[in-house]
């Protein structure tokens, strides 16, 4: 069975990048956006051995890129059943983050009323100028503190034109939890045929648990049923988001995991990801 989380990662990298299957691997480059951690990675066909860094690092720096242009090692792969506890400390060692999501599904029969709600937000599409720098705003502002800002705006700036181009031509839209007129909340859908896949649920740090997310998500795939059969939701496993959603009727389906550390050329430990995580509440 396909990897419906893998899947729809992919959909955004066919749209404004390139994927080749190289054989051990299938090699995702956004030439476009070099800080876009998972826009430019090795799609690993199995999941890393212990002591592999070095020809993953080697391969990495072939396939996708090196230092000036890209600062960073990413992998990522489907986790199978049996792989519970894979021993990640070898590349923790070398200062990488290991993270397993969740990928969440749902059918229109399945989606559940929310369990809190915020009746003073109001859901509609991002349309404007104003807007889109609200929601610009808004992900500089969430950004994990220990990404380096220049990096982090460029990558946005690169997602930004992404998303919007992608809106432009039907393929999907982005949406706003708006509070008094103020962006408080966001999430984008966008559609591969009959397959919806939320990105980056986030909600403001000042306006969380308040209802916001479950009232967000719940609105947005309500109206995302009326163009997909299925919908697909990756959340950290480790977070909290994971169960706003399960509480909305989406079901966890598959795993799959992801290392990923800044590079600057130099060997080093302890280093940042850099990766963009998503805050939904």
């Amino acid at each position: 069975m396909p990897s419906l989380g893998l899947q729809t990662d992919l959909m955004f990298s066919r749209y404004s990048g390139l994927v080749e299957d190289v054989g051990r691997y299938v090699v995702i480059t956004t030439p476009s956006n070099p800080n876009y951690y998972f826009g430019n990675y090795l799609l690993l066909k199995a999941p890393p051995q212990a002591g592999q860094w070095s020809d993953l690092e080697l391969d990495f720096a072939r396939y996708v890129g090196a230092p000036p242009r890209i600062k960073h090692f990413a992998f990522q792969w489907r986790v199978s059943g049996d792989e519970d506890g894979a021993d990640m400390s070898g590349f923790m060692q070398r200062g990488y983050e290991y993270m397993e999501c969740a990928v969440l599904t749902a059918k229109r029969t399945a989606l559940l009323e929310p369990q809190k709600v915020n009746a003073d937000i109001d859901v509609r599409m991002l349309q404007s100028e104003e807007d889109w720098r609200a929601w610009y705003e808004l992900e500089l502002q969430e950004r994990d503190i220990d990404q380096p800002k220049e990096d982090y705006v460029a990558y946005l700036q690169g997602v930004r034109d992404m998303y919007r181009s992608m809106i432009a031509a039907g393929r999907g839209d982005w949406f706003g939890a708006f509070q008094q007129g103020e962006l408080v909340g966001s999430v984008g859908l966008f559609f591969d045929e009959r397959i919806g896949r939320f990105q980056n649920v986030l909600t403001k740090s000042s306006h969380r648990s308040q209802g916001i997310c479950h009232t967000l998500v719940h609105a947005v795939a309500k109206a995302g049923f009326d163009r997909a059969d299925t919908l697909v939701m990756v959340a950290d496993e480790n977070y909290h988001a994971a169960r706003i959603y399960e509480s909305l009727g989406f079901q966890p389906s598959e795993r799959q995991a992801s290392l990923c550390r800044r590079n600057d050329g130099e060997s080093k430990s302890g280093e940042d990801s850099g990766v963009e995580a998503s805050k939904p509440e």
